[in-house]
């Protein structure tokens, strides 16, 4: 297992948060009667991709 630092743990949490927050937004999408635009919904799978890309980059350094 990979050593590493309390401050890169939470940065890992708050990024969890913010997938959380996103995913959340995607599936009211798929819910809903009135999906969001698709600049939005490409935002959020973009920033989903980008929040697990810098955790990753977390682990290795």
């Amino acid at each position: 297992m990979a050593n590493i630092s309390l401050d890169a743990m939470n940065t890992i949490n708050t990024k969890l948060g913010q997938a959380n927050a996103i995913t959340t937004l995607l599936m009211v999408d798929c819910d809903s009667d009135t999906p969001i635009n698709d600049e939005l919904r490409a935002y959020a799978l973009d920033a989903v991709s980008d929040l697990i890309n810098d955790s990753k980059k977390l682990f290795r350094s």
